[in-house]
């Protein structure tokens, strides 16, 4: 997923972009019924925990055997990088 969101659009400085480009990226799988942003630091830079569940049990595993998300039940999950500009929240 995180390579998936790197390829097609530009770097994700809020929230806001950075969950308009899941939603676009699961789209071709099922609609987004939830979504979770946590923002988090490692020693490369900052990033993101992201939480979501779509809309079928089918169209989960479609995402996940397509791009190699991992689950976190129940929800699927995956960690996409993000600017070094970004103006989101942070961890505290």
């Amino acid at each position: 997923m995180n390579s998936a969101l790197k390829t097609g659009f530009p770097p994700f400085t809020d929230e806001r972009s950075l969950s308009s480009a899941i939603a676009s990226v699961c789209a071709r799988f099922g609609s987004l019924k939830s979504l979770r942003i946590l923002p988090a630091t490692r020693d490369e830079g900052l990033l993101c925990a992201c939480l979501l569940r779509l809309d079928s049990p089918a169209a989960e595993l479609a995402l996940k055997s397509n791009l190699f998300v991992g689950e976190f039940h129940p929800d699927i999950v995956f960690m996409a990088d993000v600017d070094e500009a970004w103006i989101g929240r942070r961890m505290a």
